[in-house]
C-alpha cells in the first residue's frame, strides 16, 4: 500500500460515484415515457461517465479512486411507436419516445447496487482489519 493511501477513502469515493450512477439511472426510469421535455422532443438516456485515477506517491489524497466525470446523453435512435392519438405523434402518427430500455436500466441499476455493496464490504473489513490490529498491540 502506498503511503498516505487509506482503502476506505478509495471506497468512499466509489460509494459516491455509484449514488450518482444510481440517481441517473432512477432519472432514466422515471423518463421512460416522457415524449415532451422543455428542450423539445422527447427525453434522452443519460449516462454517469466514470474517471479513475492511478494510485502513485505523488497523487493527491483527493484523487484516489473514482470519480464522475460527467454525465452524458446517449445518442442512440428514440423509439418509434405508432399512435396517431397520442398529442406528440408526428403527421404520419408516429411517436417518438425516449431511448430508455427499462430493462436495461434494471440490470445497470442491479450492477451499481452490487458494487455499492462491494465498497462497502471494503469499508467494513478495513475497519474489522483495524480492531484486530488493536486487539493484537493490546495483548
Amino acid at each position: 500500500m502506498l503511503q498516505g493511501i487509506s482503502p476506505v477513502d478509495i471506497a468512499v469515493g466509489g460509494l459516491k460515484a455509484q449514488r450518482i450512477r444510481m440517481n441517473v439511472i432512477a432519472n432514466n426510469i422515471a423518463n421512460a415515457q416522457t415524449t415532451r421535455t422543455p428542450e423539445g422532443g422527447p427525453f434522452r438516456r443519460q449516462m454517469a461517465v466514470f474517471q479513475g485515477e492511478q494510485l502513485s506517491p505523488s497523487i493527491a489524497p483527493d484523487r484516489f479512486g473514482v470519480k464522475i466525470k460527467g454525465i452524458a446523453p446517449d445518442m442512440s435512435p428514440f423509439r418509434m411507436v405508432y399512435d396517431p392519438t397520442h398529442p406528440d405523434a408526428n403527421p404520419d402518427g408516429m411517436v417518438s419516445y425516449p431511448n430508455v430500455n427499462v430493462s436495461v436500466e434494471m440490470i445497470n441499476l442491479l450492477s451499481a447496487q452490487r458494487a455499492y455493496e462491494a465498497n462497502v464490504d471494503v469499508i467494513l473489513s478495513g475497519r474489522r482489519m483495524t480492531q484486530k490490529a488493536l486487539e493484537i498491540i493490546q495483548q
